[in-house]
């Protein structure tokens, strides 16, 4: 009996290890933003319409159809502006899809076959690195190199088409591992909360909410602080609430994070004593 609860606390453990190896990278830091936005949604985190909104980023239409301003019908400053709001909302996917090749990297390396969307996504990079100053959009080549490697949240298919029925399918299924993996999952999670914070100011204005201060607090004790200069540029009411409010979420994160860090120590401790001796 002693040993199968050993048994069962070593595989419990292992488990643990495993997840919790995961999540390492984003433990031993701390970030707190403070950013003032017109609205805050109350939506609670949804994986398949995060992935959905995110993905419809790259659609060619979607900065008209979210009436976000072209930055070609302005003159500047409110031109640079717009292309710093759309450049935003663009880095939102790119970032998605940088995360979902570094999963086709790991499984390209369990096999040992190169998967063809890690092949595409290279060589468009390559080519984005000699072309930088003049990539033309409508060139044959970038065109098939710009395709999105991440599977499509298409609409539902034709059932009378057996064969598109099919590539449905295995999108669907593809789209499901993904949303089951958890470091895809993170950073599909902050995407999401990014595009609230953009989505919160008013989009179809050139104003660009700010970041007025950002704290990075690492695992080692190192502590980085960042201040946008606007902040300093508001009177001195504003700039004294929000740094008081920006110093109040450190303190609150901070309590946080540690607990969340102990907790986990915690667990680990437990579990290997009595993976050891049977006994917690």
């Amino acid at each position: 009996m002693a040993n199968n609860i050993q048994q069962q606390a070593r595989d419990l453990l292992e488990k643990l290890v495993s997840s919790v190896n995961g999540l390492v990278d984003d433990i031993t830091a701390l970030e707190v933003n403070t950013m003032v936005v017109e609205q805050i949604t109350g939506a609670k985190f949804n994986a398949w319409q995060a992935y959905q909104e995110i993905y419809s980023i790259n659609d060619k239409d979607y900065f008209n159809a979210k009436g976000i301003p072209n930055p070609e019908d302005l003159t500047e400053p409110e031109k640079t502006q717009a292309q710093e709001l759309r450049k935003r909302y663009t880095s939102l996917f790119t970032q998605l899809e940088r995360e979902y090749f570094y999963i086709l990297l790991e499984q390209s390396a369990e096999t040992g076959e190169p998967d063809p969307r890690v092949i595409q996504y290279q060589e468009r990079l390559k080519y984005e690195a000699e072309h930088r100053a003049n990539i033309v959009e409508t060139d044959g080549v970038y065109i098939k190199l710009a395709r999105p490697i991440l599977p499509a949240p298409t609409p539902v298919p034709d059932e009378e088409d057996n064969s598109n029925l099919k590539n449905m399918r295995d999108k669907w299924r593809e789209i499901d591992n993904l949303l089951n993996n958890d470091k895809f999952i993170r950073t599909l999670r902050k995407m999401s909360e990014l595009k609230a914070a953009l989505d919160g100011g008013n989009i179809k204005s050139v104003d660009i909410d700010i970041i007025y201060a950002q704290t990075v607090l690492q695992l080692d004790g190192d502590i980085i602080s960042r201040y946008h200069k606007n902040l300093f540029q508001l009177s001195e009411g504003d700039r004294d609430l929000i740094l008081k409010i920006h110093n109040e979420g450190i303190v609150a994160g901070e309590k946080q994070w540690r607990g969340t860090l102990d907790f986990l120590i915690g667990i680990v401790q437990s579990i290997a004593r009595l993976s050891k001796n049977g006994s917690l």
